[in-house]
């Protein structure tokens, strides 16, 4: 899956492979054994915490990557 921000930074939107979105739409579970979802997503909750980044100024450095092209 890709996320898309605004520029303020805010999930806006999401873009899915074709396999989860056929799987999502038949209604079928999606898990790791099949190949299509992700894994579970509390599990990295929490995980930039103790890590000296500045969040805000990594994600306006990768925006900046696409002006740059």
């Amino acid at each position: 899956m890709q996320y898309i921000y605004d520029a303020e930074g805010r999930k806006t939107g999401v873009i899915v492979s074709i396999d989860l979105w056929d799987a999502i739409s038949a209604g079928k579970s999606v898990n790791k054994q099949s190949g299509v979802g992700s894994t579970d997503p509390r599990k990295y909750r929490g995980i930039y915490r103790n890590l000296k980044v500045d969040l805000k100024a990594e994600i306006r450095s990768l925006r900046d990557e696409w002006d740059r092209i």
